[in-house]
This record gives structure tokens, C-alpha cells and sequence, in this order.
């Protein structure tokens, strides 16, 4: 089968309770387990725009694992998890969430999707998202790429009320910031809430990213870096997960599922 298309995966939160958007530790580790044995690459923000853009050097197995938002149950679930099985993944953030501040995690307690925002955009912001401390030690492991999801998760809110200044200024501060605190490029942004048009795709082009990330099914090759589709998880076993990463692989059997799935 032709692998032409490189699969990337949508999480948001890993923590040990039932809530929207989550992926139990055991199952998270089940994912990276069987990845690890069926031998699939996990990339960084790097090595995904190089293999898109040379498919006939790209592993025959390879995926892009994301999480969007930078929940701080990433920091403390997640990421001890991709050091046990030296995995990579990539965290999109939203630099106006992240604070200057020394969390204790030992006795952190995740809340539900919907009351961990709500916190976010209080002062207690710290309890729930990951700190700038958090961040760099992640960022520094090289096993996790922190890429950029803007600054004040509102550009979605700004579409709808056409105030294209607005998104141009949180694209490029979200960028500035993240560029000046860890010293690298940000080539890579996935839109806040799925939100993104035409012309937010030209702002975001001209600003200097590279892949822009949606939250679409779908196959990704080198043409769909202004709009790359990715495979939201379930809490389901790892068998699960690289069921669907070998149908994603194949922009064939892409096209296929989805007409299947969706007809």
C-alpha cells in the first residue's frame, strides 16, 4: 500500500478522569506503547515539514502527535509518559495563559474541559495550564515542541466579527513571544477552536508559518500544509490508534474511509 500522506494525531487533555476531550494516562501509554513496538516515528514540528516535503525519504511509519491548548495535565500525565517510551510530541499554546510562576503539581486535580477554561481566563490561570517553567523543561527534553496556537485563543470569535487586525496582531505576538522565550523559528499553528478562512490562511502565511493546523479529517501531503487535517483521538486501546494511522497514511484509503464514513 502507498504511504503518501503523514498522519498527524489531535489531543487535548491526559489525565485520570471522565471528562470531554480526554485521554486516560493507561490508555495515552497503550497508544505510545504499541506505537513504539509497531515501530511507527513519532516527528517534531521539524522533521514532519521535511518528510511532507520529501515524501521519498518519509518512514513508511510515521506520525505527528499533537495537543492543543497546553493543559498543565500535560506537564503532569503526559509528558513523564513520552520520557518512559522516548516518544515526541508537539503542544500548541496560547502565550496569554502561560505565567511566570513555580506550581507545586503534587497535588493537582484535573477539571472538566469546560471548567478548566474558565479558570484559564481567571488569575488562578496557573492551577490548570502549564507554566513558562513547564514549558522550557518540556521544550528542552527535545522530545516536545512547543508551537504556537496564538495568544489569546480568540481568533475564531474574531472571524465572526471580521476584525482581521485583531487575528493579524495575535498571530504574529503569539509567534514574537514564544520565538524570543525559546529561542527557535515557529514554523507550525493550529487555529484555536478550528477556526480559519482564506484570508486568516494569508495572514498567517505572510507572518511566517509554515503548517497551519486544523481540527478536519483528512490525509496530509505537501499541499495541504495551509490546511492540515488531523485525527481527533478517542480513548481507545493503542490497536485503535495505529488501525486508523495506517489509513491515514494512504491518501487513498483516506478518501475512501471518509466517503464511507460519511456517505
Amino acid at each position: 500500500m502507498l504511504h503518501n500522506s503523514i498522519p498527524v494525531v489531535m489531543y487535548h487533555h491526559v489525565a485520570p478522569t471522565d471528562r470531554e476531550l480526554n485521554v486516560h494516562p493507561e490508555i495515552f501509554e497503550d497508544h505510545l506503547r504499541v506505537l513504539s513496538r509497531k515501530g511507527w516515528k513519532t516527528l517534531t514540528g521539524s522533521e514532519f515539514l521535511y518528510f511532507i516535503r520529501n515524501q521519498n525519504e518519509s518512514p513508511k511509519k510515521c506520525v505527528l502527535l499533537t495537543f492543543d491548548d497546553g493543559f498543565a495535565d500535560n506537564y503532569v500525565y503526559m509528558y513523564p509518559l513520552l520520557k518512559k517510551y522516548d516518544l515526541k510530541g508537539m503542544i500548541f499554546v496560547a502565550t496569554s495563559f502561560i505565567e511566570e510562576v513555580d506550581m507545586k503539581r503534587d497535588k493537582f486535580v484535573p477539571l472538566s474541559h469546560n471548567d478548566a477554561w474558565r479558570l484559564a481566563f481567571t488569575e488562578r490561570r496557573s492551577e490548570v495550564m502549564c507554566t513558562w517553567k513547564e514549558i522550557m523543561e518540556m521544550e528542552q527534553s527535545g522530545l516536545v515542541d512547543i508551537q504556537s496556537h496564538g495568544v489569546t485563543h480568540k481568533v475564531s470569535d474574531y472571524i465572526e466579527e471580521e476584525k482581521y487586525p485583531e487575528i493579524r496582531e495575535d498571530l504574529a505576538a503569539g509567534k514574537k513571544v514564544l520565538e524570543e522565550r525559546l529561542s527557535k523559528k515557529i514554523l507550525h499553528l493550529a487555529w484555536p477552536s478550528g477556526g480559519f478562512n482564506d484570508r486568516t490562511i494569508g495572514i498567517a502565511r505572510e507572518l511566517g508559518y509554515e503548517a497551519l493546523y486544523t481540527t478536519e479529517r483528512g490525509c496530509n501531503t505537501e499541499k495541504d500544509l495551509k490546511a492540515l487535517n488531523r485525527l481527533p483521538v478517542r480513548s481507545k486501546k493503542g490497536r485503535w490508534l495505529t488501525k486508523n494511522l495506517a489509513i491515514y497514511s494512504s491518501v487513498l484509503l483516506t478518501r475512501l474511509y471518509l466517503a464511507v464514513r460519511t456517505g
